[in-house]
């Protein structure tokens, strides 16, 4: 008698093992790979032509790379993190007085300014020290 069921318990071990191993190997329980966030890359400046649009993406607690832009370009500063950001014009965390901009961003928003005038203009994040950039208006 223990050696039919010790039989019919191996037999359905055997199995459940087979078809187990039948869904791993048709795909059934295929592992999804997470994605990336992409992060931002060391790039030349770009340049954009005026009444154009720039994006600058946020993502790993950095700005996108430096921009040269033509004077009436709108750039649009794109939170690709899990928490908020600023883009403000100033340095290393510190408002410029009087600041033309101060963007409160949270995770995954988005907000622009219009760059009119030729100059240099330093974009920092309030919230985050070492997040500088540096946008060209020509």
């Amino acid at each position: 008698m223990i050696g039919r069921i010790f039989l019919f318990g191996s037999a359905v071990l055997s199995l459940l093992l087979l078809t187990l191993i039948y869904a791993v190997v048709s795909g059934q329980y295929a592992r999804e790979q997470p994605t990336p966030l992409p992060s931002p890359s060391v790039a030349e400046p770009s340049a954009v032509a005026s009444g154009a649009t720039a994006m600058v993406m946020i993502a790993n607690t950095a700005f996108g790379p430096d921009l040269t832009i033509a004077a009436g370009t709108t750039v649009t500063f794109m939170n690709g993190d899990a928490f908020a950001h600023t883009a403000s014009e100033g340095t290393d965390g510190t408002l410029a007085s009087p600041a033309l901009f101060d963007i409160q961003l949270a995770a995954g928003a988005s907000g622009s300014y219009t760059f009119t005038e030729p100059g240099t203009y330093q974009v920092t994040c309030t919230l985050h020290l070492t997040m500088n950039m540096t946008i060209t208006v020509e």
